[in-house]
């Protein structure tokens, strides 16, 4: 990393490996023409396109026609709820209450339009409360749309429970999965959902690109009826991003390991961040001025989420700790990068039952491969100089 600074905000973005960032380039060098153009070197790009499609494809066990190419995870979403209203008009969408940002603002959309949002709540540790699973998941709700790995606290979702649920009462279930791919590949004919949303900066890829994976019998509601599309299988309007989608590809073959699912876990295959984030875990058990937020066993593996306790166990507000950080060249969050910089208390706290002066001390620490224990060694050192100082 750049002027020795230690990066761990991996759950905001990811660096760029040389061997995506040499096959960007070399796209952009060989393949520039439009794939949606009829001669023959828009033909040789539009066959370079689905020759990534296919691959990406058998990456996640899925059919090419799955893969609707987006600019992101923020997109994919929005284009599901929105083919939603236009399909129904009016109805019932259940969202869990500590959704990322851009599934809240869609659903507060239909919302403003009568639709009726059900913010399904969670525990103390940030997971669904599944004993209000059948009054909230009725047989006239249209759509749930959960976050699988919780940005802020990283706290995993029982999916395969829900998705079963869904199934039997015909209800669309789509998945925020921003933040697994980084940790393991799924299989997406095992996955029991309709959409699933991802953007590939999360994974080591360019920034700008993502994907919306679709089911085949529920991708016909999200085709456009009005106009005639022939990208995307006229789900997705514009030019693709041919180099950026080779990019996302290429970054999805550095992805090491399988994802085991289960009705109430996620398991993930061991990796050195796993390990990383254990040491991590290892080296604060006896600190009592460290307060874990979020599950500990139903957790992304390269996520630690804390509350930081001052000399007299007054929680220290987050901003103080990020800048004291970066002061000393180490890069952390207060929380997701889309709302860390807000002044307003966390939202995602608040419904796990923290109390008003735990709003605003939340710390995010997420791990990549660029990562190692001398790094979190002197992380810990600050750490202590913080709760000394503050």
């Amino acid at each position: 990393m750049e002027n020795n600074f230690i990066y761990l905000d991996n759950a905001s973005t990811t660096p760029l490996s040389e061997n995506v960032l040499n096959i960007i380039n070399s796209t952009y060098r060989n393949y520039w023409h439009n794939p949606s153009s009829t001669y023959d070197l828009g033909i040789k790009c539009s066959t370079y396109l689905e020759k990534i499609r296919y691959k990406i494809a058998d990456r996640f066990n899925a059919e090419p026609e799955d893969i609707i190419f987006t600019s992101g995870s923020s997109e994919s979403t929005t284009i599901v709820f929105s083919k939603i209203y236009e399909t129904f008009e009016t109805g019932r969408i259940v969202i869990s209450n500590v959704e990322h940002q851009a599934t809240t603002i869609c659903a507060n959309k239909l919302r403003k339009q009568n639709w009726d949002i059900c913010e399904w709540t969670v525990n103390n540790d940030g997971i669904l409360n599944l004993s209000n699973i059948d009054k909230t998941l009725t047989k006239e709700t249209k759509l749930a749309s959960i976050i699988w790995g919780q940005s802020e606290i990283g706290t995993i979702q029982p999916v395969q429970f829900i998705g079963s649920r869904c199934e039997e009462l015909n209800i669309m279930f789509h998945l925020d999965g921003t933040q697994i791919l980084s940790n393991g590949i799924f299989s997406w004919k095992d996955l029991k959902c309709d959409f699933l949303s991802l953007s590939a900066h999360k994974f080591g890829g360019p920034k700008g690109i993502g994907i919306l994976l679709t089911k085949e019998n529920s991708r016909l509601i999200l085709k456009n009826k009005d106009i005639s599309l022939t990208q995307e299988y006229s789900i997705r309007q514009g030019t693709q991003a041919l180099p950026l989608i080779a990019g996302m590809y290429e970054s999805l073959k550095n992805i090491k390991g399988k994802i085991k699912l289960y009705d109430y876990k996620t398991e993930f295959p061991l990796n050195n961040i796993t390990i990383l984030k254990n040491y991590f875990f290892q080296k604060i058990e006896d600190n009592n001025h460290i307060k874990i937020t979020g599950s500990i066993n139903h957790r992304l593996p390269n996520h630690i989420s804390f509350l930081l306790l001052n000399k007299k166990f007054i929680p220290i507000k987050a901003y103080k700790i990020v800048n004291f950080m970066s002061e000393n060249n180490i890069a952390i969050s207060s929380g997701s990068a889309c709302s860390s910089s807000s002044e307003k208390p966390s939202s995602t706290l608040k419904n796990l039952g923290f109390n008003d002066d735990e709003l605003y001390s939340n710390i995010r620490v997420t791990l990549g491969s660029i990562n190692n224990k001398s790094e979190i060694d002197k992380f810990l050192e600050l750490i202590q100089i913080c709760i000394d100082k503050f």
